[in-house]
């Protein structure tokens, strides 16, 4: 094979493999869109991660999937000029005043990103919020790993 062969080939092999680990983050669900089938799900990979990104004042998805008792991250990017963190809770603090808050992420700045190590969750249904604007917020699904 000449060089120009095998370099097409190496090309082409990287954009499969580009357009490929782009799939897991192009996911349609806005902030606005309440429809659960379109939950966001963890990337399956050995360190399982979701990624959000903050954006106009809300986060590009309301609802997240993530694994039962098993650590994962969440990447967060924040595109406005204020800051924004996400925490996670038992419920929505909104309705439930008994509701504790499980994780506290940092805030992230303008044009920066984060990664949040999230330790395992037992299966149920979870709430996460941006502390300083309540409107940014969502659902995290834990599913039983044995139910299918």
């Amino acid at each position: 094979m000449d060089s120009r062969a095998l370099y097409t080939r190496a090309f082409a092999t990287a954009a499969a493999v580009v357009m490929a680990s782009t799939i897991s983050f192009v996911a349609p669900a806005g902030a606005d869109h309440a429809d659960h089938e379109s939950c966001r799900s963890y990337a399956q990979v050995p360190n399982p991660f979701v990624k959000i990104e903050a954006e106009d004042g809300k986060f590009d998805t309301n609802c997240l999937k993530a694994p039962a008792d098993r650590g994962w991250r969440i990447y967060l990017m924040n595109h406005d000029e204020d800051p924004h963190n996400i925490s996670i809770y038992s419920s929505d603090p909104a309705v439930d005043k008994k509701a504790e808050q499980i994780y506290k992420g940092k805030p992230v700045k303008s044009r920066h990103q984060e990664e949040y190590a999230i330790e395992g969750l037992p299966p149920g249904k979870y709430f996460f919020q941006d502390d300083k604007v309540k409107g940014m917020n969502g659902a995290i699904e834990v599913a039983d790993k044995k139910k299918k």
